[in-house]
């Protein structure tokens, strides 16, 4: 009689799962290392800006702003629109991340094209995050502890979720990344930034 043995190479191995998840934790730690850069690079740009804008602006930039703090209503409509406000801001990081996906995937490299499509809009969102960074640095400085608060508690988790979205871009900008962790990740920072918009309309300092 003929024995066929099944071939074990179909089979995946201990070892092999083992190695998948690992390396799927090593990208999941990769973008955090990567997010929590891009948090303390920008937490760090926007207290020069209010250290200097407290210093010798502030009078100026009060000014120059015209806050009145009248608060954000508490109602659910309003949480909406800021998230959808807000969401612009990273639909524009993951068009680039599936630019620079796109890229890394083809096999002769990344076109013209896709060049000067994503060296454009890393240029327009240096300068998103430049302008972000300089009024809200230039806001805490002129108004100080009342500004403060008026970012609180939403402010920081606002930042988490526009830093996890950066620090995933960054990675994939880098090289191609599995689809999974592309959806898990990108899904994470807008859950967060959906957090934020609750927490600015339903929690005041």
């Amino acid at each position: 009689m003929i024995v066929i043995s099944r071939p074990t190479a179909a089979r995946p191995t201990r070892s092999s799962v083992t190695e998948s998840s690992s390396g799927r934790g090593a990208a999941r730690a990769d973008t955090m290392r990567l997010a929590a850069r891009v948090a303390v690079v920008t937490f760090a740009s926007v207290l020069v800006v209010a250290g200097v804008v407290h210093v010798a602006l502030a009078a100026g930039a009060r000014e120059w702003l015209g806050y009145s703090f009248p608060g954000v209503p508490p109602r659910a409509d309003v949480a909406v629109a800021i998230f959808a406000h807000n969401s612009r801001a990273i639909l524009g990081v993951f068009g680039l991340l599936l630019i620079a996906q796109i890229a890394a995937r083809a096999p002769q490299g990344p076109g013209r094209v896709l060049r000067i499509i994503r060296g454009g809009g890393e240029l327009i969102l240096a300068g998103m995050i430049a302008a972000n960074v300089f009024v809200v640095g230039a806001a805490i400085g002129a108004y100080g502890v009342r500004m403060a608060k008026a970012v609180l508690p939403h402010g920081p988790v606002e930042l988490a979720a526009y830093s996890l979205a950066l620090g995933l871009y960054l990675q994939g900008s880098r090289r191609a990344l599995p689809a999974a962790h592309l959806i898990k990740l990108a899904g994470a920072s807008v859950a967060v930034l959906a957090l934020a918009a609750a927490l600015e309309t339903s929690v005041n300092v």
